[in-house]
């Protein structure tokens, strides 16, 4: 698939992201329940999927000719950057079928490799980058680095953005508005008005993950909604 077939395939759809995010969930044991419920989400209209692993893309991927983000999680005690954090990182996405190597370019202190050099070679694997960042100036600098796209997934997650609100509409609008790379909102999306408000600030497309595929963050939510709990 070619690079611009590949970005107009996702331009106005839903990415749904299929991630075990807490440390207890049963779900980090089971990549092919991820796969599952994605390949559900498919049914509902998805128009591509965020996936964290090789091993849960290599699984989804006979499954769907839908376009794959696949990212690895590898966090470190010392280091701020946590998101495919190295090339062998981005060759095994490729190698089990992702379309799109997510990466994380923000501030702050990496394990290794910078976000430039990882781009490199995602790119020379034929896969394009998505910049997971948390600012204007760090999406600023990973399109001058090379991102295909931009993603807000970071916003509340750096020492930066801490407590700032999600999903980052404002932001949204200035990335926009700043640059001409496709702009996808990520990050606190939990109602249709999100969805639409989005698309309203100009992205390109939006992630929902949380919301569609995770049980145990949903219930909490409904949980605290009973009075005197």
């Amino acid at each position: 698939m070619t690079s611009p077939t590949l970005l107009k395939r996702l331009e106005r759809q839903l990415i749904v992201s299929s991630q075990a995010m807490k440390p207890k969930s049963p779900l980090r044991q089971r990549p092919d329940i991820l796969a599952l419920l994605a390949e559900a989400a498919e049914l509902g209209g998805a128009g591509g999927f965020r996936l964290n692993g090789a091993d849960v893309v290599g699984l989804l991927r006979p499954r769907t000719s839908l376009p794959i983000i696949g990212i690895v999680k590898d966090s470190r005690e010392g280091f701020d950057n946590y998101i495919t954090t190295s090339s062998a990182d981005a060759e095994a996405l490729s190698a089990a079928g992702a379309d799109i190597v997510a990466i994380q370019a923000t501030s702050g202190t990496r394990p290794g490799e910078t976000f430039a050099e990882i781009a490199e070679t995602t790119h020379r694997l034929g896969r394009l980058v998505m910049a997971d960042i948390a600012t204007l100036e760090e999406a600023r600098q990973a399109a001058a680095e090379g991102a295909d796209l931009i993603a807000t997934t970071m916003v509340g997650h750096t020492a930066l953005t801490e407590g700032q609100a999600r999903p980052p509409f404002d932001l949204v609008s200035e990335i926009v508005a700043a640059l001409d790379v496709p702009l996808v909102v990520e990050g606190g999306i939990w109602t249709p008005e999100h969805v639409a408000a989005s698309f309203g600030r100009g992205a390109f497309a939006v992630v929902c993950g949380s919301a569609i595929t995770a049980p145990d963050i949903i219930t909490e939510r409904l949980v605290a909604a009973i009075p005197g709990r």
